[in-house]
């Protein structure tokens, strides 16, 4: 299998009789999707299995729900709760110049604003509901949260793999 999965949604619960599962996309990507295709769907990247997600529609009191062809009705779309919808990075959208993905900022070097001193590194981001969070393992063991926000985040330099923070903001934090 390859290893170059990307998680874009979890399946939350089944909706209505004929199959369709609330999906919980995590960013956008999920707008961007030309079903039907190709995906995966488990638990786990080593876990899934490839299936496809035949349909994704966007209500405005559901939210977005899809429909895959293992699920033909509500009985097999509950066994897909907690599932998590991988498709592979090379089928992403092409971004522009200066973007990137979330999952890109995995890893990366934290450092301060002032002096560039590394104050650890980012373990994940974390969709929140009403923002998106950074997860940062810092240097001396301990772990920190941090809001994805240009109060925060002062630069994300793909090319160093480095995210560059407030020295205020962080202060708080440390």
């Amino acid at each position: 299998m390859a290893h170059d999965l990307v998680a874009i949604a979890v399946v939350k619960r089944a909706v209505g009789l004929e199959g369709y599962c609330g999906l919980y996309p995590f960013g956008e990507t999920i707008d961007d999707l030309k079903p039907p295709l190709l995906v995966r769907l488990g638990d786990s990247e080593a876990g899934s299995r490839e299936v496809t997600l035949e349909k994704v529609i966007f209500r405005e009191q559901q939210g977005y729900i899809g429909l895959f062809d293992i699920a033909h009705d509500r009985t097999e779309a509950e066994k897909l709760k907690g599932e998590n919808v991988y498709i592979r990075e090379s089928d992403l959208p092409a971004l522009e110049e200066g973007e990137f993905y979330h999952f890109h900022l995995r890893g990366m070097a934290v450092v301060n604003q002032s002096n560039g001193a590394k104050i650890g590194i980012v373990k994940d981001v974390v969709n929140l509901p009403s923002m998106d969070a950074l997860e940062i393992a810092l240097t001396n063991g301990h772990e920190i949260v941090v809001p994805y926000s240009e109060q925060a985040v002062v630069k994300v330099d793909t090319e160093e793999k480095r995210v560059i923070v407030s020295d205020t903001y962080i202060e708080e934090l440390l």
